[in-house]
């Protein structure tokens, strides 16, 4: 009866029903579109903002020259509130200097601490252990390592692999923030990150340029530690604001900014440290014990991945790229040398600026043999696709979802996303041929251009707003 009555009501008037159909199903439509998902995490918010480039055109030294100046036209003026830190190891020497040859190459002000007083090139590495009080040494099996590591060193002799510095990179968070602090305590700003870590400046200097320097920032990607907490991962750099810093760590004022060693996070957290076995998980529970401030979540502009597994959706297309991980000293050199040589653009550095050159091999054709571009979705059993490459990649062509696809073992699968990957070995175990492929119509319609009218090899613009992400405190 309620049934009939209900569609009587609808049937004469049924304005009064859709209407507001209609907005709820514009009001979910906007959310979804609204926030870009990270994969195992909540909704990330963003915002629009209009922001300038810092990097004017890099020139060559000379019209016949080709050799060129990769710091010509640096912001370094950025620097006059940047205080830049790269913690390294003494065991990383290759890694280290390809950092420095690189992406650090025009830090001016840049401070470098490890486990080991040395010089590299025109650079200073500063033990930052040999800062931390004695009572490190005592009952902490870890920590003994660089003692050992020490000694060994004074007196000549080879360091044993069982004493790598691996082991003392969890003691160096907290001593290299306080240092970072008593060393330039003017600096709005203080970034950290590590030798194997790639930054891109100019996303940095356009994050930066819209935040408060005065308020407790902590930014950084989310990992999650214990008791549910969430701490900026290392392998991705982190940001503390002048705001966070005068909060941290108490000082006084004798004309001067003077730090006293009690008021040290090496001091005030060394228990803390001992129990821990990872360094920036402590940070951050030392930020939140003594600030009440959380760590605002910046992924995946804040990124620790690797070249082969940065991961483009048509959700990150126009987010900003900050940093990726675990570069290889050689993937350092030619990804800086790439960026600092790319046709001049104005326009943000995002996820999808990227794929000029990671993807550039597009130009050549839509697939590549013997390689795993990682699709991980298997298409259902019964459908052609599994026929061979050609029929994966053509009902991936077919699929309004698909970006990129593989084929290998008589399995077709289908991603969603855009990944580089990897080279396969031509024997691949046995198992026959491996090929991969990219549904480049759609890309070209996204906006990446892969070739021309002609053939030739068009340059991606990338986006002209950038959509970049509200911290989000965890």
């Amino acid at each position: 009866m309620m049934l009939k009555v209900l569609a009587g009501r609808l049937a004469r008037r049924p304005w009064r029903f859709l209407f507001p159909a209609v907005l709820l199903f514009l009001f979910v439509y906007s959310l979804s579109r609204r926030r870009p998902h990270r994969p195992g995490g909540p909704p990330q918010p963003v915002h629009k903002a209009k922001t300038k480039s810092f990097f004017p055109p890099l020139e060559a030294k000379s019209a016949n020259s080709i050799e060129l100046d990769y710091c010509q036209n640096f912001p370094k003026y950025q620097l006059d509130e940047i205080q830049v830190v790269l913690k390294v190891s003494s065991g990383e020497g290759s890694a280290t200097k390809a950092h420095l040859s690189t992406v650090s190459s025009c830090i001016t002000n840049l401070m470098i601490v490890g486990d080991q007083e040395e010089r590299l090139g025109d650079r200073h590495v500063i033990d930052i252990l040999a800062e931390l009080p004695k009572s490190y040494e005592v009952n902490n099996l870890d920590f003994q390592a660089y003692v050992d590591q020490k000694k060994a060193h004074t007196e000549g002799e080879t360091v044993r692999e069982s004493q790598r510095s691996f082991k003392l990179d969890r003691f160096k968070y907290l001593p290299m923030v306080d240092k970072a602090y008593t060393s330039n305590p003017k600096a709005k700003w203080f970034v950290f990150l590590e030798s194997d870590v790639y930054f891109f400046w100019d996303t940095l200097f356009r994050l930066l340029s819209q935040l408060d320097s005065s308020a407790p920032h902590y930014l950084g990607a989310p990992h999650k530690g214990s008791e549910g907490r969430y701490f900026a991962y290392g392998g991705a750099g982190f940001v503390l604001s002048q705001g966070m810093m005068k909060r941290l760590i108490p000082t006084r004022t004798t004309g001067s900014v003077e730090i006293p060693r009690e008021s040290r996070l090496s001091y005030r957290f060394e228990d803390w440290v001992k129990e821990e076995q990872r360094g920036d998980a402590v940070l951050s529970y030392a930020i939140q014990n003594a600030t009440g401030v959380k760590l605002s979540a910046l992924h995946p502009t804040f990124s620790s991945d690797q070249l082969k597994d940065v991961m483009t959706t048509r959700d990150r297309w126009c987010v900003p790229l900050l940093s990726l991980h675990q570069l290889k000293p050689e993937q350092m050199e030619n990804l800086w040398k790439w960026e600092r040589t790319r046709q001049y653009n104005t326009k943000p550095f995002t996820y999808s600026s990227l794929l000029s050159y990671t993807h550039s091999f597009l130009a050549q054709g839509p697939s590549r043999e013997w390689w795993d571009n990682l699709s991980t979705a298997p298409v259902p059993n019964d459908r052609p696709a599994h026929r061979n490459a050609g029929s994966c990649g053509s009902e991936c062509a077919a699929d309004s979802n698909c970006l990129q696809w593989s084929f290998s073992q008589t399995v077709c699968r289908h991603s969603d996303y855009i990944k580089l990957g990897n080279s396969v070995d031509r024997e691949n175990g046995g198992q026959g041929e491996f090929v991969s492929g990219w549904d480049t119509g759609t890309l070209r319609s996204m906006g990446f251009g892969v070739e021309g009218e002609k053939g030739e090899r068009l340059f991606y613009e990338g986006c002209v707003e950038a959509t970049w992400l509200t911290p989000t405190m965890m």
